[in-house]
């Protein structure tokens, strides 16, 4: 797998679509997506919801776009919670103040990320450090535990 890099960013929203808009502007500033990553997450989120019911919810939007220049996840932690449909049960919802925006280049890679994703955000231990440790730490536990041992990464905070 290419290189993965992690942002951490805060913010308040009131509704999914606004935090998904907030990780987007943190992907466009950082030059890794253009709007159109922007939009397309949301639609793709109205369509596939992307929350997850672990024992602490979670959310994990993404999409397909030729702007992606890097493999990278935007990890927003909001001030307060906002709802997301379940990827599960798209009548039900949940709360959740952690979202985790990927944005992959190849649609393979795509795979082999959510798939390492699904696994870490089923972790209680793993998202509580992830809810509680300062940005810096929380891109290197995200390295250390999203990314193979044997490939390089680059970070942000």
């Amino acid at each position: 797998m290419a290189t993965l890099r992690f942002l951490v960013a805060h913010g308040t929203a009131d509704t999914a679509e606004e935090a998904i808009r907030i990780c987007g502007k943190v992907l466009r500033q950082a030059g890794i997506v253009a709007d159109s990553f922007i939009e397309k997450c949301v639609a793709r989120e109205k369509e596939f919801p992307t929350g997850l019911p672990t024992d602490i919810p979670t959310a994990i939007p993404h999409c397909k776009d030729d702007s992606i220049t890097e493999n990278c996840i935007c990890f927003l932690k909001l001030d307060h919670p906002v709802t997301f449909r379940r990827m599960d049960d798209d009548t039900e919802t949940i709360q959740t103040d952690m979202i985790f925006n990927l944005a992959i280049c190849d649609p393979n890679e795509h795979i082999d990320v959510l798939t390492n994703m699904m696994a870490f955000l089923g972790d209680t231990e793993s998202l509580q450090k992830c809810r509680i440790l300062p940005d810096d730490q929380v891109i290197t536990y995200l390295q250390e535990h999203l990314v193979p041992a044997d490939e390089e990464t680059a970070q942000e905070a």
